[in-house]
């Protein structure tokens, strides 16, 4: 494989990012990288600050226009070596989303530097840098921006997609766990019993055959239902009196959770009565699916970039996982879209690596998708 030369500048970006990928920050352990940013942000005079919930913000500009660039910067769990050959850099968190808070922080320090050269006018327009926590658990970091009130006109989040790949939409996503109780019976004689790991599968199936679309079960435009977590039983010869499971539930858009829940609720009272058994549910918050108008000031902007930059075609596309900009873009009503280097593929894997020289050209589009975006909005 031939690797990319770098210039002294991205050599020392380079570095950096080595640092940060050896900064461990699960979610709920981001502490140490969320002070590595802010020594990073403040020794370039962007007076940078932690809010309530961990979050790294800084803000430059003034002015009723503005653009949110949303990196996250927990990763899942697990530590993996983090080593660099050539321009490909590997670790926990390269590809989600590691990468795509570097490109996002280096496009952040470039419009500031355009700022202070008088080369881009923020007089009237304004960017926000805001690297949130717990992405992978429950968006805490997120909802303390909607709390806080930090709107702005249209926002940029920082997940793997490629280059010249845009991720226009999400579906949505209802997290939801199961507690299915009956008596406990002896195994020898099943028939005396209702066994409540056999309930927790057949919940599992009717809740998938109600909401599926038969004919297209693997299509992004269909709900999709999968077993997450499942534990039951106390010994082997014992019918198990507790069953509880988890299950997550994706949305294609056009669906809604409001309409989701309530034939949830109707299986399990159809199923206590069948099986003569209790189930109790809790629901984790739900994200609403939310798709992005090709139209858009913000989509026109990036797509404008990647082309005038001489990458490959942009691909605009909608992700079958769930990300933060679904429930930004709503509690505001603004638009947004996610960006950022990497290979999907390689999430939460222990294969993640990311190619420097993507996120060095991520980081030249999301500059000059600020620059298309005020122009836009001006």
């Amino acid at each position: 494989m031939e690797y990319s030369k770098f210039n002294e500048e991205e050599e020392n970006r380079a570095r950096f990012a080595e640092r940060v990928l050896e900064t461990y920050s699960p979610s709920g352990e981001e502490s140490a990288l969320a002070s590595l940013l802010l020594n990073e942000l403040d020794s370039r005079g962007l007076s940078p600050r932690i809010d309530r919930a961990g979050n790294v913000i800084s803000e430059i500009g003034k002015g009723p226009r503005s653009l949110l660039l949303c990196p996250h910067i927990d990763t899942v769990p697990g530590i993996l070596s983090v080593k660099r050959e050539g321009n490909l850099l590997y670790g926990r968190g390269a590809c989600d989303a590691k990468g795509a808070l570097l490109s996002m922080l280096f496009a952040f320090e470039d419009l500031a530097e355009e700022y202070r050269k008088n080369q881009l006018n923020l007089l009237s327009s304004r960017v926000v840098f805001a690297g949130v926590v717990e992405e992978e658990r429950e968006s805490v970091g997120l909802s303390q921006l909607i709390t806080d009130g930090l709107k702005a006109n249209a926002a940029i989040f920082g997940e793997p997609c490629g280059s010249s790949k845009v991720a226009i939409g999400y579906r949505g996503h209802v997290p939801i766990s199961f507690e299915i109780r009956t008596k406990e019976g002896h195994a020898s004689a099943p028939w005396n019993a209702t066994n409540a790991a056999e309930v927790a599968f057949t919940l599992y199936e009717n809740i998938r055959t109600k909401l599926t679309d038969s004919k297209e079960p693997e299509s992004l435009e269909s709900v999709s239902v999968a077993v997450t977590r499942i534990e039951s039983g106390t010994a082997h010869n014992v019918i198990p009196g507790l069953s509880k499971m988890s299950l997550d539930i994706r949305l294609p858009l056009g669906t809604s959770s409001n309409n989701i829940i309530p034939e949830i609720g109707q299986i399990i009272a159809e199923m206590e009565r069948k099986e003569m058994c209790t189930i109790t549910s809790n629901l984790a918050r739900p994200t609403e699916p939310y798709r992005v108008r090709l139209d858009s000031k913000i989509v026109r902007a990036i797509n404008r970039s990647i082309l005038k930059l001489g990458f490959e075609k942009p691909s605009f596309i909608v992700k079958s996982g769930t990300g933060d900009m679904n429930t930004y873009a709503q509690a505001f009503g603004v638009d947004a879209l996610t960006y950022g280097p990497g290979d999907t593929k390689l999430s939460h894997t222990s294969d993640e690596f990311v190619d420097l020289t993507e996120v060095f050209n991520c980081t030249k589009v999301l500059v000059r998708t600020a620059e298309e975006f005020f122009r836009l909005e001006s």
